[in-house]
């Protein structure tokens, strides 16, 4: 079934800040404007694809991302995981789903690779036969074996 995407927008308000409201030290009327992050896009990903997601800085990626993944609500259209409607059956959605943003904060530099998957392992309560088949996938996948016992930094 996979991940259906239909008519997705999210706006979110901005503050404006004005020359006056600067030398009032803050304390003029607040003026706000809208800025769309997500602009109607609709997209089907089918099950077993493994796709990227590529775009300029405030295009949007991690926004679309986010409410995928429940993180946060669209201002319009519908989101459907492997036929399951995140508005109806959020929890279940939520046990399939999952996301990792390339930020430094996600790994720890100075010890290996392994050592930050087992510290997430141990964190979410991730049952040792589950854990030992996902790296198996995703050393596979991402090939990790080459430094996988390093650190990120090396």
């Amino acid at each position: 079934m996979g991940i259906e995407v239909k008519n997705l927008t999210k706006t979110y308000k901005v503050k404006k800040r004005s020359n006056a409201d600067q030398a009032a030290g803050g304390f003029g009327i607040r003026k706000y404007s809208l800025m769309t992050a997500v602009n109607n896009i609709s997209f089907t990903i089918p099950s077993g694809d493994i796709v990227g997601f590529i775009g300029a800085n405030g295009a949007g990626k991690s926004t679309t991302i986010k409410m995928m993944t429940g993180i946060l609500t669209p201002d319009h259209g519908t989101i459907s995981i492997d036929g399951l409607n995140f508005k109806k059956n959020h929890k279940q959605i939520m046990l399939k789903i999952g996301v990792v943003f390339g930020q430094r904060s996600v790994l720890c530099w100075d010890i290996p690779v392994i050592e930050s998957f087992k510290l997430f392992k141990d964190m979410y309560h991730i049952p040792e036969k589950a854990y030992r088949q996902n790296i198996v996938i995703f050393s596979d996948i991402l090939n990790l074996s080459e430094f996988i016992d390093k650190p990120p930094d090396f």
